[in-house]
C-alpha cells in the first residue's frame, strides 16, 4: 500500500537533498585551501566526540521534555524513545518540504498510532511547541548581553531578524490563547480561525488538567535541550582549535535557532550555513570556516534528519 504524506513528494525529496549537497559543495569548494588539510590534522577527536554526545544529550532532553509534558496529563503511552522518534520524524519531514509544513499531520498519525487521542496528540504537540518557542526567546534575549554590540551589520540584521521571529510567534501564541475575540478580528478565513480557536481551546485544557510539578520538569528538560545543542558549536570550535567561550556559542546558536523557526528553503537549508558562516567567520580561523560551518549543521540538524529518515522508513514498512 503506497502512503501519501502532505508536502512529501519524489521531487520535494530529490530537490532538498540536491540543495544540501550543493550547499554544503559550494562552502567547501569556496573555503577549502592547502591550510586546510594541515588544520585537520591537527584536529581534537576527543571535542568532536564531546560533539556526539551533546548531540545525544540534545535528542534525549528533546525526547524527555515531550515524554514529560505527556506525562503532565495523565497520557502514560508515550515512551521516551517514542517520543523521539515522533520529533525526529518531524525533523526530517520540515528538511524536505517546503515551509517545514509536512512534519505535524504525520506527528499527529504516529501518535494515534501509539492510542493516543487526536484532542491529546495536537495538545501536546502545541504544548511541545510553546514550551520550545518560550525557551528559544528566553535564550535569543539572553544572548544580547553575549553578542551585542555585533561585529558587523549582516550579524546586526540577523539578530534582530532572530528576534523578531522568535517574539512575533510567542506573541501569536499568545494572543490565541488570551484574545481569542481579537483573533476573529484580524482573521477573516473561517477555516483558519477554528484551526486557531481548536489550539486554544487543547492548550488550555492541558495547562489545567496537568499536573504542574511534572510540567516544571518538562520546562528544565527544554532549557537543557538548548544547553546541549548550544554546547555542539563550542565542542566543535575547540575540536578545530578556533575555540569560542561558550557564551558567545549559546548566542550564536540560539539566534540561529530563533532565526530558523520560519524559512521558505526546506529546513532552512541554505539560509542556515550561510548564516554560519557570517556568524562564525569573525571567531574561527579562516581555512577551517568552512569544515567547522558543514560539521555543525550537520550535527545541529542533517544528523537529526537522517535518524528522522530511517524511523519514518520503519514505520511505514509496517503500515
Amino acid at each position: 500500500m503506497t502512503v501519501k504524506i502532505p508536502g512529501l513528494s519524489k521531487r520535494n525529496l530529490i530537490l532538498s537533498t540536491s540543495l544540501i549537497v550543493l550547499v554544503l559543495l559550494a562552502i567547501l569548494l569556496k573555503t577549502t585551501s592547502k591550510e586546510t588539510f594541515y588544520a585537520l590534522r591537527s584536529a581534537k577527536l576527543s571535542y568532536l566526540l564531546l560533539a556526539l554526545l551533546s548531540w545525544i544529550s540534545y535528542v534525549t532532553f528533546d525526547g524527555l521534555r515531550f515524554t514529560l509534558a505527556s506525562l503532565s496529563i495523565g497520557e502514560h503511552k508515550m515512551d521516551l524513545i517514542t517520543a523521539i522518534k515522533v520529533i525526529t520524524i518531524g525533523i526530517f519531514l520540515a528538511a524536505v518540504s517546503p515551509f517545514q509544513v509536512a512534519g505535524l499531520p504525520v506527528q499527529i498519525v504516529l501518535l494515534n498510532r501509539k492510542k493516543i487521542g487526536l484532542g491529546r496528540a495536537t495538545a501536546l504537540l502545541a504544548a511541545r511547541g510553546f514550551i520550545g518557542y518560550s525557551t528559544i526567546l528566553i535564550a535569543v534575549l539572553i544572548s544580547l548581553k553575549y553578542i551585542w554590540p555585533p561585529p558587523s551589520g549582516i550579524v546586526r540584521g540577523i539578530i534582530i531578524y532572530a528576534t523578531i521571529l522568535v517574539a512575533s510567534i510567542f506573541l501569536l501564541y499568545s494572543i490565541a490563547l488570551f484574545l481569542p475575540n481579537l483573533v476573529k478580528k484580524i482573521v477573516k478565513r473561517e477555516r483558519i480561525v477554528k484551526e486557531i480557536l481548536s489550539l486554544r481551546e487543547t492548550t488550555i485544557a492541558f495547562v489545567k488538567n496537568s499536573n504542574k510539578k511534572i510540567l516544571l520538569l518538562a520546562m528544565l528538560s527544554s532549557i537543557a535541550t538548548h544547553l546541549s545543542i548550544c554546547l555542539i558549536p563550542f565542542f566543535l570550535s575547540y575540536s578545530f582549535n578556533s575555540p569560542i567561550d561558550f557564551g558567545r556559542a549559546f548566542s550564536f546558536q540560539s539566534l540561529i535557532q530563533g532565526g530558523l523557526l520560519w524559512t521558505p528553503t526546506p529546513g532552512g537549508t541554505g539560509i542556515a550555513e550561510s548564516v554560519g558562516l557570517f556568524i562564525f567567520k569573525d571567531y574561527m580561523n579562516k581555512e577551517i570556516l568552512g569544515i567547522f560551518v558543514v560539521v555543525w549543521r550537520f550535527f545541529t540538524h542533517h544528523f537529526a534528519a537522517t535518524v528522522g529518515a530511517i524511523f519514518l522508513l520503519r514505520e511505514l514498512r509496517e503500515i
